[in-house]
């Protein structure tokens, strides 16, 4: 495979708590591969690795050709990293942030600037501690996507952005595939992630899950449709309640076919319904049930 990225075994801990278990990834050239997993359990460590910011304790990494720990800058020249805890300079303006930033690399993509630029309408003659959550964000990720490079590393992209933005994120990264270029991206929204990636890769304490754990996990949130019934209605037979959310819906578990049981329910008593539509909160609730207590 002509691989992009290549990590093997590796292991970090920091002091007695370990983070990086054993971990194994290969991206292609070319591919956008997604990474989702809950806070804490390690995904922005690798991709700290993977740059060289954080250095592992076992194992090999190969990025771009070349082993983060005797070539970091190298591998930054030829690489954007968005880290999720975005740090900007307060006291610039956004133009002058944008043209310390873009300054380390010699290629931009001047379509995807202009497309940027207007997309984000950011004020960039202000100071940016007068900017919003969403609008340093924003700023960052021109930093990021404007320069013309090999491999993008980027740390929850969509933090603070609203739909709209996130929306145009998606168009912009889709089309960065389409050009060939090489994305690892780490978010929460699975769904969004789903549509974009080529591949998704689930993390947990520290490791990737297994496609078979994943499966049996997804197998299980099918059968676990989340509906509203109209107020004053009890369940009907045929379904568990698991978890009641603050706005009412219900989570449940049916015997059989979750579409038969809806189906099978008199007119009107369901308001809303939603099936086959896992979210990534319930999907790693449900791989932490299902493990054996005390594994890792």
């Amino acid at each position: 495979m002509n691989a992009a990225v290549m990590v093997r075994g590796l292991h970090k801990a920091f002091g007695q708590k370990q983070v990086l278990r054993g971990v194994d990834l290969t991206i292609a050239k070319g591919e956008l591969l997604g990474l989702v997993g809950p806070n804490g359990t390690g995904k922005s460590t690798l991709l700290r690795a993977l740059i060289g910011l954080v250095q592992a304790d076992a194992g090999a990494i190969t990025v771009l050709g070349r082993d983060p720990r005797q070539a970091s800058l190298a591998i930054r020249q030829h690489c954007c990293y968005l880290p999720g805890e975005t740090g900007i300079y307060q006291q610039l303006t956004g133009a002058q942030f944008l043209h310390f930033a873009l300054g380390f690399y010699p290629h931009h993509d001047q379509a995807r600037r202009e497309l940027l630029l207007r997309a984000f309408d950011l004020p960039l003659h202000q100071k940016v501690r007068s900017y919003s959550a969403g609008m340093k964000q924003k700023l960052a990720l021109l930093a990021t996507l404007i320069p013309d490079v090999d491999l993008y590393v980027l740390d929850e992209p969509d933090r603070a952005l609203d739909a709209s933005v996130r929306f145009c994120l998606r168009e912009v990264l889709l089309a960065m595939k389409q050009q060939g270029k090489t994305i690892l991206l780490s978010s929460h929204h699975l769904n969004e992630v789903e549509a974009l990636a080529d591949r998704l890769q689930f993390m947990l304490d520290g490791a990737f899950v297994a496609t078979t754990e994943l499966d049996a996990a997804r197998a299980i949130l099918r059968r676990r449709p989340r509906l509203r019934l109209r107020q004053g209605e009890a369940l009907p037979s045929g379904a568990r309640e698991l978890q009641r959310d603050p706005n009412g819906t219900l989570v449940v578990e049916t015997d059989g076919d979750p579409m038969a049981w809806i189906r099978s329910l008199p007119d009107g008593i369901v308001e809303s319904a939603e099936i086959g539509i896992p979210r990534l909160e319930d999907l790693y609730q449900t791989l932490y049930a299902s493990r054996p207590r005390g594994d890792a």
